[in-house]
């Protein structure tokens, strides 16, 4: 018995020293990689120094033709209305003299057909 709890002692010594043989192992890798990682910042930092920025024409020429498109159905929009409201008014005041002359024919036909049969002609 006290052998097989040696035996579980050392395994658990063995295991807890590998544990930290691969933390140091860890850690070391890390430090590199954090070098290797200054290194490429360092290196996209000179390649953004020696390109020259220049204007975003793309982007400048794609807002403006968006934002004249939006602009022009604004404007079309509200010349729409305008338009559609003075269509109405003429159209109404159309229709006004279309039954004030219908009505003005009516009345007249009728004052013939009286006129006719007054002098005893009969119609129809």
């Amino acid at each position: 018995m006290k052998l097989l709890v040696a035996a579980a002692l050392c395994m658990a010594c063995v295991a807890q020293l590998s544990l930290a043989q691969e933390y140091a192992d860890d850690y070391q890798y890390a430090a590199q990689d954090q070098d290797s990682l200054y290194h490429d910042y360092a290196a996209r930092q000179e390649n953004k120094a020696v390109v020259k920025p220049g204007m975003p024409w793309v982007t400048i020429v794609t807002s403006a033709g968006a934002g004249w498109l939006v602009g022009g159905k604004f404007h079309s929009r509200r010349t729409r209305s305008k338009l559609n409201a003075k269509h109405k008014q003429e159209q109404k005041a159309l229709y006004q003299q279309y039954y004030q002359d219908v009505y003005t024919l009516q009345q007249q036909n009728a004052d013939l057909v009286a006129a006719i049969e007054q002098m005893g002609v009969k119609m129809r």
